[in-house]
C-alpha cells in the first residue's frame, strides 16, 4: 500500500478538516475543501486510504499503532492477564452501558461512516476522475461503509442507518434504530456494490487494498450470521441458501489453503488470505511483546484457558481426558492436533530458541523464569498458557523490535467452514463433511494417519462443524460471535475460567493440577447476546432504545 507516499497527504487532509469548524464550507489557502479533495485523484485516494488504519484489528494491545480491541479476551478462548480496557468486567457479568470494556466501537465507527458519507456526497465531483479510478474508489467507499455497519450490527443488533451527512440544524439529527434485518440487508447490498466495482487483485503499491474477494468474503460472513439461530428464528432455508451461494462466489476466485497453518499469519502474500490489515516495521505494533511470556520480558497478555487447550483433539481424533493431567509426569499435551502447537504455548515447548518454563518448584517459592517466581513474576501467565498464534519468533529484542505481521480479517479457511455450515442446514451433509475435511487435511501438516476425517451425521455433524471452527479460527475474533449466533453462549461462557499449575520435583518429574483463575465468569441472558449501547449515545439521541437487559 502507498503508506509512505501518502502519509503526508493524509496528515494535511486531517489538519485541514479539523482546524476549522466550517472548513468544508470555505476555501482557505492553507487546507483543502471538499471539491479540492474529490476532484484530485491523489487526495481522494488519501482520503480513503486512511480508513485502512481505522479498521479495528484484533491485536488487543494498548500500544503504538495497535488497537485496544480483541474479542479473544471476552470469549471462552482466553482471558487478559490484566484488566486492560475492562475486559474482566465483561467476563464477570458486570458489563453496563457505562462499562463496556475495550470492545466499544460505536462512536469510532459512526465517525468513520460520516467520512464515507461525505465521500458519497461528492460523487458528482468525482466525475473529473477517470472511470477506472472513480469505480475503484467508489467500491472502496462502499466496502468501508459495509465493514463499519457490519461490525456495529454484529455487536449491537439493529442500529441507526445513516447514509447522508447530518448537521446540528438537521431535522433528522435524532435517528432511531433500524431493524436488524434492514441493517443486515444494507450491509449485504453495500458489499455487493463494492464487489461489482473493485478489482479481483490489487498489485504493486496498491497491494493490501480491498478487492472483489474481500467484499464477497465479508458478504459471506454477514449472510451466515443472518441465517443463524440468533436471527433466523424460523430456520428459513432461503437464508442458508444465500449464505452457501455467497461462499461459492468466493471460492471461485482462486484462493488456496496455505499448507503452512502457523506461517500464513506472518505472510501477507499467503494464497489463503483474502483481506488483511498491513503493518510495517516502522508502523508496527508491540503485539509480540505484550503476548510473549515474562521469561522473555513480555507481559503474557493472552492467557489461554484450560478449556480451550482441551478442545484440541488427540491425533487419533478422540478428545483428551482432563483427568489424565493428574497422573502425567511429563508433557500431557503430546500427540495432539498440530494446531495446538501452532497456536498455544505450553510448558516444555521451545519458543524463540529456548524452552518455555511455566513450572514452579515444590517449595512454592521458586520456579522457572516464566513462572510467577521468575523474571518479572507479576507478568506471569495466570493460566500457565500463552498465545503462539500470530507470533513472529524471529523477533529477539524485547520492546525494541516491532511486530509487522498483518491482521487477517478473512481467509479461505473461514469461507470453507461458512460453506460447510450452510450446506449442513440445507440438508447436504456430504458437502458439509467434504469442506470440513479439507480443513482437517491441511491441519495434519503432512503427518499421515492423524486427525481422521469426520463421518458424523445429523446433530453430531453440526457439533463437529462448530468444533472445527473453534479450533481452526482460534483467537481470530470469530468465537465471540459464533457462540452468540448459535445461541450456546450461556453454556460456553458461563463457567469458571481455568488454567494449570505445573510443579517440578527434584528428580525432574512434573505434576499438573487444574486450577481456577476466573471463578466468576458469567454470561447473562438476554443481556450478553448483544452489547449495550453506550449511555453517552443514549443521552445524545433520545430516539435510541437500549438493548434488552440493560438499564
Amino acid at each position: 500500500m502507498k503508506t509512505l507516499k501518502i502519509k503526508y497527504i493524509i496528515a494535511a487532509i486531517t489538519l485541514g478538516i479539523f482546524t476549522s469548524c466550517n472548513i468544508l464550507d470555505i476555501d482557505p489557502k492553507d487546507s483543502y475543501t471538499e471539491k479540492g479533495i474529490f476532484s484530485d485523484l491523489a487526495l481522494t485516494e488519501a482520503y480513503l486510504t486512511k480508513h485502512y488504519a481505522f479498521l479495528k484489528a484484533g491485536w488487543g494491545a494498548d500500544w503504538v499503532y495497535a488497537d485496544q480491541y480483541s474479542l479473544r479476551f471476552v470469549s471462552d478462548e482466553s482471558m487478559c492477564n490484566f484488566n486492560w480496557q475492562g475486559y474482566h468486567n465483561v467476563n464477570n457479568g458486570a458489563m453496563t452501558p457505562d462499562q463496556i470494556g475495550g470492545i466499544n466501537i460505536w462512536s469510532d465507527y459512526y465517525a468513520k461512516i460520516k467520512d464515507i458519507n461525505i465521500f458519497f456526497n461528492n460523487l458528482d465531483v468525482l466525475q473529473a476522475l477517470d472511470e477506472t479510478s472513480r469505480n475503484t474508489l467508489t467500491g472502496e467507499a462502499h466496502f468501508f461503509r459495509a465493514f463499519y455497519y457490519m461490525s456495529l450490527v454484529n455487536m449491537y443488533g439493529g442500529v441507526p442507518l445513516i447514509t447522508k451527512t447530518l448537521n446540528l440544524n438537521d431535522p433528522d439529527l435524532m435517528v432511531p434504530r433500524n431493524s436488524y434485518e434492514e441493517c443486515a440487508d444494507f450491509v449485504v447490498k453495500e458489499f455487493q456494490k463494492a464487489a461489482d466495482l473493485l478489482p479481483e487483485k490489487q498489485t504493486g503499491e496498491n497491494f493490501g487494498r480491498a478487492t472483489k474477494g474481500a467484499a464477497l468474503a465479508l458478504k459471506s460472513r454477514m449472510l451466515l450470521y443472518m441465517a443463524s439461530p440468533l436471527w433466523n428464528t424460523t430456520n428459513d432455508k432461503a437464508k442458508w441458501q444465500q449464505a452457501a451461494t455467497a461462499a461459492e462466489e468466493v471460492m471461485k476466485l482462486g484462493y488456496r489453503l496455505d499448507n503452512d497453518y502457523q506461517g500464513l499469519f506472518l505472510n501477507p502474500r499467503s494464497s489463503e488470505i483474502i483481506f488483511q490489515r498491513l503493518y510495517t516495521q516502522e508502523f508496527g505494533t508491540y503485539f509480540d511483546w505484550t503476548n510473549t511470556p515474562n521469561g522473555w520480558g513480555g507481559y503474557s497478555a493472552t492467557c489461554v484457558l484450560q478449556g480451550m487447550v482441551d478442545s484440541y483433539e488427540n491425533e487419533d481424533g478422540t478428545m483428551p481426558n482432563p483427568a489424565n493431567y493428574a497422573t502425567a509426569t511429563s508433557d500431557p499435551w503430546k500427540n495432539r492436533d498440530p494446531r495446538l502447537y501452532a497456536s498455544i504455548l505450553c510448558d516444555g515447548q521451545t519458543f524463540r530458541g529456548d524452552v518455555v518454563d511455566f513450572w514452579e518448584n515444590e517449595d512454592g517459592k521458586s520456579g522457572g523464569r516464566s513462572s510467577r517466581f521468575g523474571n518479572e513474576g507479576w507478568n506471569a501467565a495466570k493460566t500457565s498458557y500463552t498465545l503462539r498464534k500470530f507470533m513472529d519468533e524471529s523477533l529477539k529484542n524485547a520492546w525494541s523490535d516491532k511486530s509487522k505481521q498483518p491482521w487477517v480479517f478473512c481467509r479461505l479457511g473461514e469461507i470453507y467452514l461458512n460453506y460447510a455450515e450452510a450446506k449442513y442446514h440445507l440438508g447436504d451433509e456430504a458437502t458439509a463433511r467434504e469442506y470440513v475435511n479439507k480443513i482437517r487435511a491441511r491441519a495434519r501438516g503432512g503427518k499421515a494417519g492423524i486427525l481422521p476425517d469426520i463421518t458424523e451425521t445429523g446433530d453430531a455433524l453440526l457439533k463437529r462443524i462448530q468444533h472445527e471452527r473453534k479450533i481452526e479460527l482460534a483467537f481470530e475474533d470469530h468465537r465471540f460471535f459464533d457462540v452468540r449466533r448459535w445461541k450456546i453462549a450461556e453454556q460456553t461462557d458461563n463457567m469458571p475460567g481455568k488454567g494449570i499449575r505445573v510443579v517440578r520435583k527434584p528428580n525432574g518429574d512434573k505434576t499438573y493440577t487444574i486450577i481456577t483463575v476466573q471463578p466468576d465468569r458469567k454470561f447473562i441472558v438476554p443481556n450478553h447476546y448483544l452489547l449495550p449501547i453506550p449511555r453517552s449515545e443514549i443521552q445524545k439521541n433520545d430516539k435510541l432504545i437500549q438493548n434488552p437487559g440493560y438499564k
